[in-house]
C-alpha cells in the first residue's frame, strides 16, 4: 500500500505544477491557489508512506536511498507549506513540484528494483532519529533556498529581458526572495547543527565518512552565512551560492 501512497503523490505534484504553468500563461490566479491545495493532498500522501514505512521498520522511515529522497520531499513540502505564506513566496510550490517530483519517481523506481523490507534497528537510539530528522528536515530548508534562488534568477532574467512574460507579474518582487533564502538558508543551519550536535550523543558514533559529508555540508551553509552577513551579498550571488550549495548538499546524500 505505500508504494500506491507515494505514487499517487507523485502524480499530484506532477498535475499541480502543469495547473500551475498553464494558470500563470493564461494569467488565471485562482488554479495557482488550488495549487495549493493539491499540495496538501500530496503532503498527506507522502505522510501516509512515510508512516507505513516506520511502521515497516519500527523507526524513523530513512533506512535507504529512496526513503531519504521522500523525507527531503516531505520536508521541503511542509516547510513551504508552513513558511511559503509567511515570506510571502506563494509560488515557491510551483517551482518546488519539478523537484519534489524528480526525486519522488527516482524513489519509486529504486523501490521497486530493490526495497530491502523491513530493517528494524536493535535498539531505538532517539538520538539516533533526532540527528537523522533533523539533518533531513534542513536538506528541505537548503532544498528551498536553492528554489528561491532560481525563482530570483528567472525574476533578474525577465527584468533584464526588457518584455516580461506574465510570470513576471506573478512573481514575488526581489526583495521578498531575498529574504526568503538567507532566512531559509538560517533555519537550515540551525537544524543542520542540532542534527550534526544530537549525532555525538548517539548510542552507536556515526562512522567517519558520514560526519565528514555532514560536517562538509554545515561548513559550506555556515561559511556561506557568515560571507552573506560580513559583506552583504547582492541578491544575485546570494541566489547562485543557494543553488550551488543545495547542489553539494545533495552529492553528499550517499555518504548519509
Amino acid at each position: 500500500m505505500d508504494d500506491l501512497y507515494l505514487i499517487i503523490s507523485t502524480l499530484i505534484f506532477l498535475a499541480g505544477f502543469i495547473l500551475a504553468v498553464v494558470s500563470l500563461r493564461s494569467g488565471r490566479q485562482g488554479a495557482v491557489r488550488l495549487n495549493l491545495w493539491l499540495a496538501i493532498a500530496g503532503l498527506i500522501l507522502q505522510s501516509l508512506f512515510l508512516k507505513e514505512r516506520g511502521e515497516l521498520h519500527g523507526r524513523c522511515p530513512i533506512t535507504n536511498g529512496a526513503e531519504v529522497l521522500v523525507f527531503i520531499c516531505w520536508s521541503v513540502v511542509i516547510l513551504y507549506l508552513a513558511l511559503g505564506k509567511a515570506f510571502r513566496l506563494s509560488l515557491l510550490g510551483v517551482f518546488s513540484m519539478p523537484l519534489v517530483f524528480a526525486f519522488q519517481v527516482i524513489a519509486i523506481i529504486s523501490l521497486s528494483m530493490n526495497d530491502p523490507g523491513p530493517r528494524p534497528p536493535a535498539t531505538l537510539d532517539p538520538w539516533l532519529e533526532l540527528h537523522a530528522a533533523m539533518s533531513l528536515l534542513a536538506y528541505g530548508a537548503f532544498g528551498l533556498a536553492g528554489i528561491a534562488g532560481i525563482m530570483y534568477l528567472v525574476q533578474d532574467r525577465q527584468l533584464k529581458s526588457h518584455e516580461p512574460g506574465q510570470l513576471f507579474y506573478s512573481l514575488p518582487p526581489i526583495r521578498y526572495l531575498t529574504d526568503a533564502i538567507q532566512r531559509l538558508l538560517i533555519i537550515g543551519t540551525a537544524m543542520l547543527t542540532i542534527g550534526i550536535v544530537a549525532a555525538f550523543f548517539m548510542e552507536k558514533a556515526p562512522d567517519l565518512v558520514h560526519l565528514l559529508a555532514s560536517g562538509a555540508v554545515w561548513l559550506v551553509y555556515t561559511i556561506l552565512l557568515a560571507v552573506n552577513f560580513g559583506r552583504h551579498l547582492s541578491p544575485k550571488p546570494l541566489s547562485v551560492a543557494s543553488i550551488v550549495a543545495f547542489g553539494f548538499a545533495l552529492v553528499t546524500l550517499s555518504a548519509l
